[in-house]
């Protein structure tokens, strides 16, 4: 088997964290290492958790998805986030890509 995806969740709703994770343990390919509420976590996490992705809440209390994903990749460029939005805009994505994500849903 290949080494699994290791997955950071980033939401401030606990609800939704804990439904990301059971959605991901479907995939046997993918593990989820950590599961923060704060975008100032996900920042001091990083470096213990090295996921390879992590799906990112643009709306966090504090620092929000977009400036938490610029620090991120910063610590490990190689990361792949993808942003989490129920905001439309396209003003939100433009910002997130150019933080850096990869992908916006």
């Amino acid at each position: 088997m290949a080494d699994r995806i290791r997955v950071m969740i980033v939401d401030d709703i606990v609800e939704t964290r804990e439904q990301l994770r059971k959605l991901l343990s479907f995939d046997p390919d993918v593990e989820v290492v950590a599961m923060v509420a704060t975008g100032e976590a996900a920042v001091s996490e990083v470096t213990r958790a090295m996921p390879d992705v992590i799906l990112m809440d643009i709306n966090l209390p504090g620092m929000d998805g977009i400036a938490a994903t610029s620090k991120v990749i910063e610590i490990i460029p190689n990361v792949q986030v993808i942003m989490l939005s129920v905001q439309g805009e396209t003003d939100y994505l433009r910002r997130a890509m150019m933080a850096g994500a990869r992908d916006f849903t």
